[in-house]
């Protein structure tokens, strides 16, 4: 529903004839009318946003002139409950999407807080998808902000939490662990709080979701773009009833405490979430992971990875080629896998039989035979590739590259017609060369094989709302967030969504010479820098530069102790 209109969802008609009133009643000029309109248009957000938050209009003003010119009734916003917020039919991300407040719904209607009459393309969407009569209201667009920015600071899953202990009874302690029965699980205010906990996650577009029992209590915490927080901390005998109901709904033996167990459950009001559970025996409870992935994310393409166009273009000549290994390199959470979907999304046509063996399938694509490994039942990486090259394949995935006789299949498959794309836990693109001659892959194999090694790291970005210019020691221009006011309401902490940067190394004639000649890793890398490929390093620069992340976050990225990346504001 989200995607169906973006903030310029009304017309430009109605643009021009609602500031053309703000013009007749005397709040602006015509010159005033015209820059208006192109920078809310420019910033992408709603008109009115624009005028109050650029101070050309009082929200006081454009209310009245609002109410003035159309028939909509004002709503009073001064005492508004914000519960109606987690009650309705809208859930969070439309209404912060969409900037709109609902104020008063039953079984049949919804009376809906707008700041700006024009937007009946909004009215008539949020109908036919609530189900309900929109009733539009008109609202203060600065108490209207002001609501939202305390919704999105204040987590809902806090006050279910609070709610929830309130009436569950605690649970005595018995040899060291709480013994929680399934109907104890089940419990309304439980599953309430589990339902607000992973969707309070998903709003915030948190990877993993940790809950870790302690002597006292329990913590929760969030992974949000690489880092983890502290979400909340509960009661140690309701974090076993909250673990206990995931086990429930993961399908997960809810007696067996002993042992790991691995389950997923999905999200009804998130169809395109799935969630993967892993839990493991702690000295205070079982301990629990849930890992996030967004289904949708299979879309993903080349072209938002970060990836520079030089890169690109690499990496697409690559992928033409009709046989090779591409290697990703990195550490784990570094989005090797999301490289090898999106190549897999750019490779993904009628004519090609392609086959991932992965561990686990983390997002399903149509159109790709995807293979889950399973080694209880000895269906390993091994097994299930042998398999594959007896079924006619074009281009083969990998998930992983761990052991040698992965590696020798997999270099195999590239020398006799077929493109493979695989990962390896290295650091640099030199590194994996040595890695793969380590396992025993012989030089004359590798460079008969490998067409593309990309290492690859990933940087918080900027966000785009509160980001600004600072000087730095060397007297260059950095732009950062404002770090003393901890980040705006749109992101709270200076930094929204990631990006990659890349090494990507093709083995070009002289590179493969000195590899069949066994040069050090030294040597290896003097030349890499001869043919002036760019490093991690120098991309994660490019990207400072272009104001897209900060010297600190690339120093992070990369455990890198360059003084030129540590140089302070000043």
């Amino acid at each position: 529903m989200t995607d169906s209109l973006s903030h310029q969802d009304w017309s430009e008609a109605s643009l021009i004839g609602l500031i053309a009133y703000f013009v007749r009643d005397g709040l602006l000029d015509v010159s005033a009318a015209s820059s208006a309109l192109e920078e809310a248009a420019r910033q992408n957000i709603p008109l009115i946003t624009y005028l109050v938050r650029s101070g050309r209009i009082s929200s006081e003003a454009i209310l009245a002139s609002c109410a003035k010119h159309f028939t909509w009734p004002v709503y009073d916003l001064t005492d508004y409950d914000s519960v109606l917020l987690d009650n309705s039919r809208l859930n969070a991300e439309v209404i912060h999407r969409y900037r709109v407040l609902p104020l008063r719904q039953d079984e049949h209607s919804l009376d809906l807080g707008l700041t700006d009459p024009t937007r009946h393309a909004v009215i008539s969407m949020l109908g036919f998808h609530t189900g309900l009569r929109i009733y539009p209201m008109l609202v203060s667009e600065a108490l209207l902000d002001k609501i939202l920015k305390a919704h999105a600071r204040a987590p809902r899953f806090r006050t279910q939490l609070e709610s929830a202990l309130a009436k569950i009874p605690p649970v005595e302690e018995q040899s060291g662990a709480y013994e929680i029965h399934e109907q104890d699980a089940d419990d309304g205010p439980v599953s309430e709080f589990v339902t607000s906990l992973i969707s309070d996650a998903i709003e915030k577009r948190v990877s993993d979701i940790h809950i870790e029992p302690f002597m006292q209590n329990c913590r929760i915490r969030f992974r949000r773009d690489g880092l983890l927080y502290e979400a909340a901390a509960a009661p140690a005998h309701f974090a076993a009833r909250m673990i206990t109901r995931l086990k429930l709904i993961s399908h997960l033996n809810i007696a067996e405490r002993r042992l790991p167990q691995d389950g997923r459950l999905r999200f009804p009001p998130y169809p395109h979430i799935d969630v993967r559970v892993s839990t493991c025996p702690t000295l205070r409870g079982e301990k629990m992971v849930m890992r996030i992935l967004d289904t949708a994310g299979g879309k993903k393409n080349l072209d938002t990875l970060g990836l520079t166009s030089q890169q690109q273009l690499l990496l697409t000549a690559s992928l033409d080629q009709p046989q090779g290994l591409i290697l990703v390199t990195g550490p784990t959470g570094s989005g090797k896998t999301s490289t090898l979907y999106a190549a897999l999304h750019y490779l993904n046509r009628m004519e090609k039989n392609i086959s991932s063996v992965e561990d686990p399938v983390e997002i399903e694509m149509p159109g790709i035979n995807q293979i889950n490994v399973n080694p209880r039942v000895g269906l390993d990486f091994v097994t299930v590739l042998r398999s594959l090259l007896r079924q006619d394949p074009d281009i083969l995935m990998i998930g992983e590259i761990r052991d040698l006789q992965t590696a020798a299949i997999a270099v195999q498959a590239a020398q006799t017609g077929h493109l493979v794309l695989s990962t390896l836990h290295t650091n640099s693109a030199v590194e994996t060369i040595m890695r793969l001659q380590g396992m025993g892959i012989a030089p004359y194999h590798f460079i008969s094989s490998v067409s593309l090694i990309i290492a690859q790291r990933l940087v918080r970005k900027l966000c785009d709302h509160c980001k600004k210019t600072v000087r730095t020691g060397n007297r260059h221009s950095q732009p950062a967030a404002d770090c003393e006011s901890g980040g705006c309401d749109a992101c709270h902490q200076g930094y929204q969504g990631r990006t990659g940067i890349f090494e990507c190394l093709p083995i070009t004639k002289s590179l493969a010479s000195l590899i069949l000649s066994g040069v050090s890793a030294m040597e290896l890398t003097a030349a890499v820098r001869r043919e002036k490929w760019m490093t991690l390093r120098e991309a994660g620069l490019e990207k400072i530069h272009a104001g897209i992340t900060t010297r600190a976050e690339l120093a992070r990225a990369i455990r890198c102790d360059d003084p030129a990346l540590t140089i302070q504001a000043g």
